[in-house]
């Protein structure tokens, strides 16, 4: 018969067995030091929201806690400077939206990046389309009445939109070319003033993600005439695509991916990629970024650079037809 301590000595004997056996792991993250993702944009804004996001299910699959940086400033150039200076071993990541390279090197004369060599992406994380909307007061109740509507008004004709030189506002662009009708566009210092004014009739329309829209379009606050993706958004199902309206050309996504600094070895690569593709799958995640508006889209790290190359493709002749320059 166990006497009291021999039965306590058992139960200790399985409790540290139980410890050693978790131990590998528990021991892989904290030998190694923390992995940083660097975000360009300010705390709380979608990209930084999402990057968390994707963090709080980074640290099992890469085995080291993972922690979010902001870097705001200069649309995001100021963190991939910090990017470019940080050792290339994986202890520094970057959330890259494709337009780092897909349209600031035709929007700025002079870049400190090489959009080719110093933009690594290991694996894409979402995409989110765009959206078309006025304010609910508005007499355009849909998109075909919007070209009539700016025509019949032009000293109304305008929209506002949350980033100088970003995709945002060069869909507001494009709706002015394939629409035949010149658009002021006001720019805002970010979605919630945007929305703001939006919402007050301060401007006709304006351009955003459909994430930014939705909550508002649904209360009743604006109207989303159309949006840039393929599919009608699930937070928008009754809103039509623009392809659905005939305009295929405005079919249009955001993309962001995560990126590593240039030189980063192979091995490493590799191993941010099948963490990110990891976490990017996992219910969790896809849960968080649907009610944005996106959709988590993992991938290769060749899938992502071809992903990238496609984004610029499509950018490019858009940009330099505008002919806006940042700088």
């Amino acid at each position: 018969m166990k006497t009291p301590r021999t039965a306590w000595l058992n139960n200790l004997a399985l409790i540290v067995a139980a410890f050693v056996g978790a131990s590998p792991a528990l021991g892989q993250q904290a030998d190694r030091p923390p992995a940083r993702i660097l975000v360009g944009f300010s705390p709380g804004g979608t990209l930084d929201v999402v990057t968390r996001a994707l963090a709080d299910q980074l640290h099992g699959p890469l085995g080291r806690t993972v922690v979010v940086e902001n870097k705001p400033g200069a649309g995001g150039k100021i963190a991939i400077d910090a990017m470019r200076a940080a050792p290339a071993d994986g202890s520094v990541a970057m959330l890259c939206p494709d337009f780092f390279t897909s349209i600031y090197p035709f929007v700025f004369n002079k870049i400190n990046y090489n959009p080719q060599r110093d933009i690594l992406p290991v694996s894409t994380v979402v995409e989110f389309p765009m959206a078309l909307a006025v304010p609910s007061s508005s007499p355009i109740k849909t998109f075909g009445e919007y070209a009539p509507w700016v025509r019949a008004h032009p000293d109304k004709a305008n929209f506002g939109h949350a980033a100088s030189g970003g995709p945002t506002h060069f869909l507001g662009l494009q709706i002015a070319r394939i629409i035949g009708t010149p658009l002021q566009d006001i720019p805002f210092p970010g979605a919630a003033p945007l929305i703001v004014n939006l919402t007050g009739a301060n401007v006709a329309a304006g351009t955003s993600t459909v994430g930014d829209f939705a909550q508002h379009h649904n209360a009743g606050k604006l109207r989303v005439l159309a949006v840039t993706s393929a599919e009608r958004s699930p937070l928008l199902p009754n809103v039509p695509t623009f392809g659905e309206l005939g305009r295929k050309e405005l079919t249009a996504v955001g993309v962001l991916a995560i990126c590593l600094a240039p030189g980063t070895p192979a091995g490493v690569v590799s191993e941010w990629s099948a963490a990110v593709r990891t976490a990017a799958a996992t219910e969790q995640f896809s849960s968080r970024v649907r009610k944005l508006g996106f959709m988590n889209t993992e991938s290769s790290p060749d899938e992502a650079r071809a992903r990238f190359a496609e984004m610029r493709g499509f950018w490019e002749p858009i940009v330099k037809a505008s002919g806006f320059k940042a700088d």
